[in-house]
């Protein structure tokens, strides 16, 4: 069902669609029955309001216009295949369509608002100024923010607590007598990647360390930043004694740059990735990483999003998920 074509048809909110079919709220006979005859004539055949148990929506996930999750990226990869697969298993439609930082003059996200064709929003890797979102809040959708998140205004969001996690990255390293620190950053204009640098930058003004920009190369999420960013990060400081990469798939492309270079992890170099992908584990050596729980992150966003569209408890949503430092081979002692 079209929440927003049934209210229009109506003349009622979206809101109060959801909670007449879903039978809450104090609504007169005529709006009630006006509703509920309009609504079930999007009803396919041989399905009952009762069986529905609640509204369809059609939701939009909108992730970067520039990706190749498949390939360089699996961990984003397997939370959007999580997400789709739980919110058709809800009975709600999954649409997927991409944006950029100027999203208005590209990508799909501007049309399928124009259009109005959905019913709710999520905003999957945001930019660091993303007017997709401005754009959201203004029209009234309501949406989630998740995979990066802003720390220093009101959002929407269920998302993993990044800048946390990188954090506790620093932390351990200084533990183990590091303290010339190489960072392998994601893309600066992504959120995500801004909220693990972020943590770094925390971790090394509470620690009392010495903050150096030529420390840090951002790039994409992939084995060949990581690749290049390693040899290059080495060969410009040969006092670099840990690299932290933002994500393991360049934690791999690092293992083989520090590989050619002839420098052995850990003897010469500790190594640590984020997102404990499964060949985290089989890497030689095992990797360091950070974990994401991701066994309900899509189940919680559903649960979320659903209920900011029906508005029946909640009005605005902040959850913030733990990480946690998974210890293996790749770091030892200075």
């Amino acid at each position: 069902m079209k929440l927003k074509e049934i209210a229009a048809r109506a003349n009622v909110s979206i809101s109060t669609v959801s909670r007449i079919i879903n039978n809450q709220g104090n609504f007169s006979d005529d709006t009630r029955r006006k509703v509920m005859e309009i609504a079930k004539e999007y009803l396919k055949p041989g399905v009952t309001l009762s069986k529905v148990g609640g509204l369809a929506y059609t939701i939009a996930v909108f992730v970067p216009e520039v990706h190749d999750f498949v390939d360089n990226d699996p961990a984003s990869s397997a939370d959007l295949s999580h997400l789709k697969e739980e919110f058709e298993a809800n009975g709600h439609r999954f649409l997927m369509a991409t944006h950029s930082r100027d999203y208005r003059t590209s990508g799909s996200a501007y049309r399928t608002l124009l259009d109005n064709k959905v019913d709710a929003a999520i905003v999957f890797d945001p930019f660091v100024e993303d007017r997709l979102l401005d754009d959201l809040i203004e029209q009234g959708i309501p949406y989630l923010v998740t995979n990066g998140r802003r720390y220093d205004r009101v959002q929407n969001f269920v998302d993993y607590d990044n800048r946390k996690g990188a954090y506790e990255v620093i932390q351990y390293l200084h533990r183990l007598g590091h303290r010339s620190i190489g960072l392998i950053a994601g893309p600066e204009d992504h959120l995500v990647s801004q909220n693990r640098l972020d943590g770094c930058k925390d971790a090394f003004r509470d620690l009392g360390l010495a903050w150096c920009e030529d420390r840090v190369l951002a790039g994409a999420f992939d084995p060949s930043h990581g690749y290049r960013a390693a040899k290059r990060l080495i060969e410009q400081d040969g006092g670099i004694t840990a690299l932290f990469a933002f994500n393991d798939m360049m934690a791999f492309g690092a293992m083989k740059a520090l590989s050619e270079l002839k420098l052995n992890i850990p003897e010469h170099i500790s190594l640590i990735g984020f997102d404990d992908l499964k060949l985290s584990e089989y890497t030689i050596p095992p990797l360091t990483t950070v974990r994401r729980f991701r066994y309900d992150i899509s189940g919680l966003i559903v649960k979320m999003l659903t209920e900011l569209i029906a508005n029946k408890t909640i009005s605005e949503v902040n959850i913030s998920l733990k990480t946690e430092l998974i210890e293996r081979e790749s770091c030892r002692k200075r």
